[in-house]
């Protein structure tokens, strides 16, 4: 006697046998829940269950699955003609970036690497503040990073043609912003150590005391603002209309270089040509090589060309 529904396999119970409803015509029984299966595919099985074999019952399963997972396609007519609708594709302009435009943060990036400042990470948020910092038309000549002393902060010191400024930004947020005008500066003044390099920023009645974290940074921030300080806001102006303002260091008179360059950043001096003298007073050696070093970039730059260097040179080796 059959004990198990021949599709599924489960055990047939008294229910599935008691009216002998689920018996096939091959002697096979199905279970209720099979019997039922099959006879909400094709009702008229209720009563013909009989007559149909396993084999036979297994297909009109299997092909109820099947039409269930087909889809229902309907063929378009008059009435209900088939519409195409296009795939709008809208462009926002304002969406648009592009990449290759160099970014105000980008500029001020440029005039850092052309001060051949050595600056670390723990400044990154500061240099990025400097985008709210300048104003406009402000360029930077000098920047360094260390410690005002006053209060101990730490960030970074800057001057550019007007003004000096100490910035420190908050890790909450918000910037500890110091700012000293050239026309307000009486004397600036810079020594080194082993390792770090002070600076003094002298105006009446105060002295701003910085700690450089490098020991040739007091140096090269105090060679970029010796020519700038003492300048009042008028002669700077029109210094930055006509023509840059001109100092004499060394008994050569420098003037500051407008660049063609893209970046137009840097800022070098060329040595104005001297009468030659066989009493000519001669130099330490510190400073023609700061000098020749200042040359090499002017050359580097394109400002100089190889015969013009060499001539420079020339003049002053002459003077060691």
């Amino acid at each position: 006697m059959n004990t198990i529904c021949a599709l599924c396999g489960t055990p047939l119970t008294s229910m599935d046998t008691l009216l002998g409803e689920n018996k096939l015509s091959d002697g096979s029984i199905l279970c209720n829940k099979c019997f039922n299966k099959a006879t909400n595919i094709n009702k008229d099985l209720v009563n013909t269950i009989g007559n149909f074999n396993l084999p036979e019952v297994r297909g009109i399963i299997l092909s109820g699955k099947v039409d269930d997972l087909e889809p229902t396609i309907v063929a378009p007519t008059l009435e209900t003609p088939k519409i195409e609708v296009p795939v709008t594709t809208y462009f926002d302009p304002n969406s648009f970036q592009d990449y290759d435009q160099p970014t105000r943060l980008d500029d001020i990036k440029d005039q850092i690497v052309a001060l051949n400042a050595k600056l670390s990470i723990f400044v990154d948020s500061e240099v990025k503040e400097l985008v709210n910092v300048l104003e406009n038309g402000e360029k930077l000549i000098a920047i360094a990073e260390g410690k005002y002393l006053h209060n101990s902060l730490e960030g970074i010191v800057f001057s550019t043609q007007r003004r000096v400024v100490f910035i420190d930004k908050k890790f909450f947020g918000g910037v500890d912003e110091n700012e000293f005008m050239h026309d307000k500066i009486v004397s600036v003044e810079h020594n080194s150590s082993l390792l770090t390099s002070s600076l003094k920023i002298n105006t009446p009645g105060f002295t701003a005391e910085f700690k450089l974290y490098n020991k040739n940074a007091a140096k090269a921030f105090y060679d970029g603002v010796k020519g700038y300080i003492g300048h009042s806001q008028r002669d700077q102006q029109q210094s930055f209309q006509q023509e840059a303002p001109k100092s004499v260091v060394n008994d050569y008179t420098y003037t500051s270089q407008k660049q063609s360059s893209p970046q137009d950043i840097f800022q070098q001096t060329i040595p104005k040509p001297q009468p030659a003298s066989s009493n000519a007073r001669k130099e330490p050696a510190e400073v023609i090589f700061g000098q020749l070093e200042k040359l090499g970039k002017l050359r580097e730059l394109g400002v100089l060309t190889e015969a013009e260097f060499a001539e420079q040179k020339k003049k002053l080796l002459e003077r060691l």
